[in-house]
């Protein structure tokens, strides 16, 4: 039973045993052989090098996961540093070191060198490891992503000689055909005995597609996990409510570019229907997979409402399958958080009052009453506070972003975190003037902290 997120168990099996290489280049020996000290212990081996050209050169000389730059140094910045590694190993996390007051020169180190993250000096410990841990992660995902998709490959080669081999008579398709079958039960057999496997396949289908939430499906399913076990379930049904809320966006697969492409709240009411009906299409892909069948039914009936409103049946009450009402205020709570369903993410606080409006209509209200009490054992990194979308006009001094502000063609021209000041104000307006294009900022409700 997958008991834990597929993200937490994949990232303990990788990081269990590899060995990252870093580089981290600084002009400050001092500032070396702190990361050497603070990165000793862990599963990170560290090559130190004091310019750029010295980096460069080592990197001919080694394979590297990560690599950790100062931004200020002699004969190349780290931007220029960063660039040419982004443009050479595209494959390397690139991490920036900068002091608080180089804001100009962050910015242009992300646009230029294509940076991943970027760390303020002085550093805190905890937080570089966190960093580190994430793009290890990241790493990790990447080549296990990558591994599928060779094997994939594998087998449509396997498959195409097989289909080129095919005869035009009958007797031999059919021959073939219960070797199919015949392959098909052994295959059957394996899924019994390993059912993670099988579920790691179904999610790794949504994650091919980037406007799925691939990323949000393993904290939905965190969420069905805690509530199902907090009302008190068996443990197959948390089992299966857990799978459910994992896979909740299979159908999504199926979807016109068109409706999967837009966001939620900007469909129109037609849209959104069509849009409700994905979970119909995960219970028809699904449906060979006989295990799976509380598991399938479950996502088919997500989106009914407790008031019978909903969809596809129009079920009501208590009639809903229990997996299905508690996948439904799962999915929305962190969908409110993310920023998925509505045009701008809540907090954890905004979420809860969101749901709870919504109590004995759309939810049960009696899942609503637990999601206080499970929420803090959910691991998710919510906004300390509501957000809001503003115009450039309607910005002030002492707001603080909750998002990067980019331009049409992705560029950044203030980071998250950064709070308006008159100068970053007047550079806004000035580009707006300039470019002739709207922004969409997003602000901390109430200034954030």
């Amino acid at each position: 039973m997958m008991e834990q997120s597929l993200s937490t168990h994949t990232s303990q099996e990788v990081n269990a045993t590899a060995q990252w290489n870093v580089l981290a280049v600084d002009d400050e020996a001092g500032v070396l052989r702190s990361l050497q000290r603070m990165l000793r212990a862990g599963p990170f081996r560290l090559f130190p090098a004091k310019t750029a050209k010295d980096g460069l050169f080592l990197m001919t000389e080694h394979s590297f996961d990560i690599v950790i730059s100062d931004m200020r140094m002699p004969e190349m910045s780290g931007a220029e540093f960063l660039a040419e590694v982004a443009d050479t190993y595209p494959e390397t996390i690139r991490i920036l070191m900068t002091g608080y007051s180089d804001l100009e020169s962050t910015i242009q180190a992300v646009n230029q060198g294509r940076i991943h993250h970027y760390i303020q000096k002085p550093w805190d410990n905890s937080a570089l490891l966190e960093t580190l841990e994430q793009a290890t992660e990241k790493l990790s995902l990447r080549r296990e992503n990558q591994r599928l998709l060779n094997k994939v490959e594998q087998q449509n080669s396997e498959l195409r000689l097989l289909n080129e081999g095919l005869e035009d008579k009958v007797q031999k398709r059919t021959q073939q055909i219960r070797r199919a079958l015949t392959q098909l039960e052994r295959v059957n057999r394996q899924v019994k005995d390993n059912l993670r496997s099988t579920i790691r396949v179904f999610y790794n289908l949504i994650c091919l597609n980037k406007d799925s939430g691939g990323g949000d499906a393993l904290k939905v399913a965190e969420l069905c996990r805690l509530l199902a076990a907090e009302m008190g379930l068996d443990k197959r049904q948390v089992r299966d409510i857990h799978l459910a809320g994992l896979l909740n966006e299979l159908g999504l697969i199926a979807l016109d570019k068109r409706t999967l492409y837009a966001p939620f709240y900007a469909l129109s009411p037609e849209d959104q229907h069509r849009y409700r009906e994905h979970p119909v299409h995960a219970h028809l892909a699904l449906a060979p997979a006989i295990g799976l069948a509380d598991v399938a039914l479950i996502i088919k009936h997500q989106y009914e409402r407790f008031d019978g409103e909903g969809v596809p049946e129009r079920l009501e009450g208590e009639v809903i399958p229990i997996g299905a009402r508690i996948l439904a205020v799962a999915r929305d709570y962190i969908h409110a958080l993310s920023g998925r369903s509505h045009r701008s993410r809540y907090s954890v606080k905004g979420a809860l009052a969101l749901l709870a409006t919504n109590a004995g209509l759309a939810y049960d209200a009696s899942i609503i009453a637990l999601l206080p009490k499970v929420v803090p054992q959910l691991e998710y990194d919510a906004l300390h506070d509501n957000e809001r979308v503003v115009s450039v006009a309607q910005l002030e001094p002492g707001m603080k972003l909750s998002r990067n502000v980019l331009n049409n063609n992705d560029i950044l021209l203030l980071p998250e975190g950064h709070r308006i000041t008159s100068d970053s104000l007047r550079r806004l307006h000035a580009f707006g003037r300039k470019e002739q294009q709207p922004l969409e900022i997003h602000v901390f409700e109430h200034g954030g902290r």
